[in-house]
């Protein structure tokens, strides 16, 4: 007999399950997860949204190196940072969502929070599909969390920007440091570039070993453990001592085994 003339409604419960289970001709085959990596940067970030939308990838997860789990389950595919990719995506959020949802985005990832990636993959995904999106309807969560974590870090901005406190070395170059938990290097030097626009400075992120110098003409960042020892020190006029900031506590600068501090 053959099976398509089966009376499935005269077969007992269980039989029902398994020809439903073994027999079923399935059109709708599973999707197997990807695990996107990228290199931490807003551009590799960027450019793994670009890669979702180019594959099609239903089922992703956006990771940072320190971040990635191997899944026996899921495919893991090493995201190459690009500037152009990086700036098409961009520039449509920024026509979509508008300019000012565009830059929640980019202060909800400089949270470092983990799992930011994803929220923001969602809420971009939310972005495009919404016929007429509207930057302040939060009936969406991922696009509450963005603006709740938007927020937190312009919160903290502010706090930097009013009560950061720098010294001036012997050299003359005024000298700070910031050790926050949010990424807030990328939003500051402009604020501070207008603010101070006579003198030469220097801004330390203690945790991410990276800062923004202030030479009179630009802001530029840059990371120690990246440029010659000897270079940067005649660049802005440090030397090895003691670096006195946030009214009088010493802070230590490392930069490999030495520690990098000026007067």
């Amino acid at each position: 007999m053959k099976l398509s003339t089966f009376n499935i409604g005269n077969f007992p419960k269980f039989i029902k399950m398994l020809k439903s289970r073994f027999f079923r001709i399935d059109t709708k085959q599973d999707t197997m997860k990807t695990i996107l990596i990228y290199d931490g940067s807003f551009t590799g970030f960027l450019t793994a949204v670009y890669r979702v939308f180019e594959a099609n990838l239903k089922e992703v997860s956006i990771v940072k190196p320190k971040h990635y789990t191997p899944d026996m389950f899921a495919t893991s595919e090493e995201i190459i940072s690009s500037e152009v990719k990086a700036k098409r995506v961009w520039n449509s959020l920024e026509i979509k969502a508008t300019k000012y949802s565009a830059n929640q985005v980019y202060k909800a990832f400089l949270s470092e929070i983990k799992g930011t990636e994803d929220v923001l993959l969602r809420y971009i995904k939310y972005v495009y599909v919404s016929e007429s999106f509207n930057c302040v309807d939060m009936s969406n969560v991922n696009a509450l969390r963005v603006h709740q974590v938007a927020r937190m870090v312009t919160r903290e901005m502010h706090h930097v920007q009013d009560y950061l406190d720098f010294k001036t070395t012997e050299a003359g170059v005024d000298l700070a440091v910031v050790n926050s938990k949010f990424n807030l290097l990328p939003l500051i030097g402009s604020y501070f570039k207008r603010k101070y626009p006579t003198k030469k400075w220097f801004i330390y992120d203690a945790r991410r070993d990276y800062g923004l110098l202030y030479d009179l003409t630009s802001v530029k960042q840059t990371t120690l453990d990246a440029v010659n020892e000897t270079e940067i020190l005649s660049r802005i006029g440090l030397h090895k001592g003691l670096l006195f900031v946030d009214k009088g506590t010493q802070v230590a600068m490392k930069q490999s085994k030495n520690t990098l501090v000026a007067v």
